[in-house]
């Protein structure tokens, strides 16, 4: 679109219309999804170029068109989530922590297990009101436990520190950058989550000993959400070392390389 646009306009520098351009990109990726899936998402996400830039009139990133979330992969678009741990704790101990079965209807990994609230990233919202969305879309979590101040102590926000891989399906395609927020909530003893919207089938608490045990040998859990539920048990001082097999600080620096450069 953006050399369609420069040949027809060749010699008028005031050409570029980001308005314009905006548009027309978004037009083309709507034609696209059309054609790679017949299963459209309610979420729209936005598209950056891939060397940040600012937009001096709204003083926020530029944002180079919108596409739907089912396309986004095939075209390597950034994939970004939101994750919310709930956990319970005992005698100031961590007892367990509360997952989520991912509905049979699911079109992509129908039946594994994520984290308690897991959700992508539309371009209206901000991460903490998408995770306050969220949490009670999913799983029934009252607004006023996500109040994110300094006097709700059972509430942490880590969004400043975000898992950042590379990932694709198992045959090598759709290959793109992912990042992965997270927040922590510690839930009273006797709370139960509740499926509400239809995304999940049912919640679990697992102990951390089975959740360890999980992250090492089973396969029930989403893919990526290993990493995320890894980051969760590190951070709070959960996921226990085997010698010679485990470093905590290179597990964590691999969750956060530098993004994939193609060039």
């Amino acid at each position: 679109v953006d050399v369609q646009y420069e040949r027809n306009n060749p010699n008028d520098d005031d050409a570029y219309e980001p308005a314009e351009l905006f548009q027309r990109r978004t037009e083309s990726f709507a034609q696209v999804t059309k054609k790679v899936t017949s299963r459209q998402h309610s979420d729209i996400y936005p598209v950056y170029p891939f060397v940040e830039r600012m937009d001096p009139l709204y003083d926020d990133n530029v944002i180079l068109a919108h596409v739907n979330r089912s396309t986004a992969p095939y075209l390597g678009i950034d994939s970004v989530g939101v994750h919310l741990n709930c956990y319970v704790r005992q005698n100031n101990v961590i007892q367990g922590v509360w997952l989520a079965k991912r509905a049979s209807t699911k079109s992509h990994h129908p039946n594994y297990w994520d984290t308690t609230v897991a959700g992508g990233q539309p371009h209206n919202l901000s991460l903490y009101d998408n995770i306050v969305k969220e949490s009670h879309e999913e799983a029934g979590v009252p607004s006023e436990w996500l109040r994110n101040d300094a006097s709700n102590k059972a509430f942490s926000d880590h969004t400043h520190d975000p898992l950042t891989m590379t990932t694709a399906k198992e045959d090598g395609s759709c290959m793109k950058r992912s990042f992965y927020y997270s927040f922590d909530l510690q839930v009273p003893d006797e709370w139960q989550p509740t499926p509400v919207d239809g995304e999940v089938q049912e919640f679990k608490l697992y102990s951390i000993e089975e959740l360890d045990r999980e992250l090492r040998f089973g396969q029930s859990l989403r893919p990526a959400m290993r990493a995320v539920l890894l980051d969760f048990m590190m951070r709070h001082g959960l996921f226990k070392e085997v010698e010679g097999e485990d470093d905590c600080s290179e597990l964590s620096k691999a969750m956060r390389r530098e993004r994939i450069r193609l060039w």
